[in-house]
């Protein structure tokens, strides 16, 4: 009786198993490498974001637009291109973005993923990791319409976009500097959104096919997207598994500079996990006196720059200047 009933247990457990390897796997990204065409008259290229932006439901003020120094139309020395992460917006960076910009009289791109900050009907309803490295493709070639030298600066996963824009286009990345990039989520289990059945996981952690969140800032939800569909925490996952690979950092050259919130193992940030920047960091091919990881234990938040979620933005405002000036020899205006 035992044995009979040891068997059928081994039986079931063989069935759960085959059934779990067997089930539906989300596709496999395919990323182009191909250049995209943008404007290269100033008119013409404002002309062409605006009429994207004007064609979709984007929430107020969360358009991409560029930002010339002094109000001027023309071609700066250097640009930046800033990526904002998962349900963000350039605010989740901002103001540290535009000030850092402005003090070295850059040109800035800030950019807007595809289905991102959108009316919560439309937010990230075909969000894939194929959309979101177009997105980035597209802000690089801006970034290179309106500086010589183009600098990508991002929070959280624009930073994992940012270090695949640096392997795919060395020649056309300056610099990266990167706020709190989203190489590991800090969530356990979040690995098992990218396997079999990862869509049916999605859907019961958010209890249902849309996601809902709440910030305690009440001018967050202006700016972040706090309801959208569950399968587009499956293809966040997707995004991260596929670029945050070896083989990817082995391809970046340029200087890094990668800032983080660390106070000690209670007080660190709470999204990703911080203890993979510096084996990342290890991994590239940029020359060590032109890499750095700095670890910031003021800002309290993920959102190191960002005036509605940090305690202090100016630290990583700080850091950011200064690597700007000691690494990349660049000049206040």
């Amino acid at each position: 009786m035992f044995n009979h009933t040891i068997t059928w247990v081994i039986i079931v457990l063989l069935i759960i198993v085959i059934t779990y390897f067997v089930g539906p796997v989300p596709p496999k990204p395919v990323y182009s490498t191909e250049w995209p065409k943008v404007p290269a008259d100033f008119s013409e290229l404002e002309a062409y974001i605006a009429a994207r932006e004007d064609s979709l439901p984007v929430r107020k003020d969360n358009q991409a637009r560029i930002l010339w120094h002094d109000s001027i139309p023309r071609m700066t020395e250097y640009s930046f291109v800033y990526l904002h992460g998962f349900s963000g917006s350039y605010r989740d960076g901002y103001p540290v973005n535009v000030n850092v910009a402005d003090t070295f009289g850059a040109n800035i791109y800030l950019a807007r993923w595809a289905d991102h900050g959108l009316r919560p009907s439309h937010s990230l309803e075909h969000f894939t990791p194929e959309t979101a490295w177009e997105s980035a493709r597209e802000a690089l070639a801006i970034g290179s319409r309106i500086g010589k030298k183009v600098i990508v600066m991002s929070t959280s996963t624009g930073g994992t976009l940012g270090f695949q824009l640096a392997a795919k286009f060395p020649d056309s990345v300056f610099a990266l500097i990167n706020m709190s990039p989203n190489l590991k989520d800090d969530v356990p289990g979040t690995f098992l959104l990218n396997s079999p059945w990862g869509m049916e996981l999605a859907m019961l952690v958010s209890l249902g096919d849309s996601r809902e969140l709440q910030h305690e800032e009440p001018e967050a939800s202006q700016y972040w997207d706090t309801i959208y569909p569950a399968r587009a925490l499956v293809n966040l996952q997707a995004l991260v598994s596929t670029v945050v690979k070896k083989e990817t950092f082995e391809q970046v050259t340029c200087p890094v500079q990668t800032l983080y919130y660390h106070k000690n193992m209670f007080e660190e940030d709470e999204r990703v996990e911080v203890n993979k920047i510096p084996r990342v960091h290890k991994q590239l091919a940029t020359p060590a006196a032109m890499e750095e990881t700095v670890a910031l234990d003021t800002p309290g938040t993920h959102f190191i720059g960002s005036d509605i979620k940090s305690k202090d933005y100016r630290a990583a405002q700080r850091e950011i200047i200064r690597f700007c000036r000691e690494k990349l020899q660049m000049k206040v205006k």
